[in-house]
């Protein structure tokens, strides 16, 4: 009889940690998709602004003229930022990379001075950079003018078809895991048939019978959503911290929105899975509830 109780007790803890298992899952990957995507176009807009292009110039050409095409670019409408980095400065990062002085072992510094050119992000095209490109290569200071081009074709090519693919695999993900979670709740309750229709036969209301088992099903929602939601917010973070330069406050606003969003509707959908599957064994006729 105790082997029996336990087993019992194991098998509907077992269902209940199901159940919240399957809810921080949901609430997690959809909350993690969901973020790409509600600050899809801030975060498009933030990687074509961190596309650069660069310009060496000459050895021998004085800083006064490097100095003048900096002015003049940063007056280009297609301009975001020009930064100038001299060849000490780009020695100095070098030496940071590679954990040694190579202009001690070489002598000299055959590094170049540099302007680092970011676009507005409704230019970081491949056409237009291209057309740049050339006309700052008629400059007789200038020695070359290089760039990523495969960033460049991500950039413009390829991360609205990203933002496809990743809500894509959130709707799947959605639905699958909807499925799940329903699933869970009907066999958690359905494992309790006996014991809801006891209590039914008794006379015990429909709304004192199906109480406990809302109000469980409910904490188990509130807290795997509050879960799930630090743990999107702590991924964000991650995030942010690894890429440097986000937007914090606009990307954690909508964020925040999002998650509580998503929140409310776990606990809405569990609760109603749990009503309607309660309410279906309280309608199940004696003979249905023995198979």
């Amino acid at each position: 009889m105790q082997s029996d109780s336990q087993y019992y007790v194991y098998k509907r803890n077992n269902l209940y940690f199901s159940l919240f298992v399957s809810l921080f899952l949901m609430l997690f990957l959809v909350g993690a998709f969901g973020v790409l995507l509600i600050n899809g176009e801030y975060l498009n807009r933030y990687f074509k602004e961190k596309f650069t292009l660069t310009v060496y110039y000459k050895s021998g050409t004085a800083r006064s003229e490097i100095k003048k095409d900096e002015k003049r670019l940063k007056a280009d409408t297609l301009v975001r930022e020009v930064v100038f980095v001299s060849k000490e400065r780009a020695a100095q990062k070098a030496k940071q990379i590679l954990g040694q002085d190579f202009v001690a072992v070489l002598g000299e510094n055959p590094l170049q001075d540099n302007l680092e050119i970011h676009f507005k992000a409704p230019y970081v095209d491949e056409q237009i950079i291209k057309r740049f490109k050339d006309r700052l290569m008629q400059n007789p200071h200038v020695d070359e003018v290089s760039y990523e081009k495969t960033v460049l074709e991500l950039l413009t090519r390829n991360l609205r078809k990203i933002g496809m693919i990743t809500l894509g695999f959130a709707v799947i993900f959605l639905f699958v895991i909807l499925y799940l979670i329903k699933n869970t709740v009907k066999l958690s309750l359905y494992s309790k048939r006996h014991l809801i229709k006891t209590m039914q036969l008794v006379g015990a209301s429909e709304g004192f019978i199906m109480r406990p088992f809302l109000l469980k099903n409910m904490l188990i929602a509130a807290v795997s959503g509050l879960l799930a939601a630090l743990g999107v917010w702590y991924l964000l973070e991650w995030f942010a911290n690894y890429l440097g330069g986000l937007n914090l406050g606009y990307v954690r606003h909508n964020t925040m929105f999002w998650l509580l969003l998503l929140w409310i509707t776990g606990i809405f959908f569990t609760l109603i899975t749990t009503y309607f599957s309660a309410r279906r064994i309280l309608r199940m006729r004696e003979e249905e509830i023995h198979f």
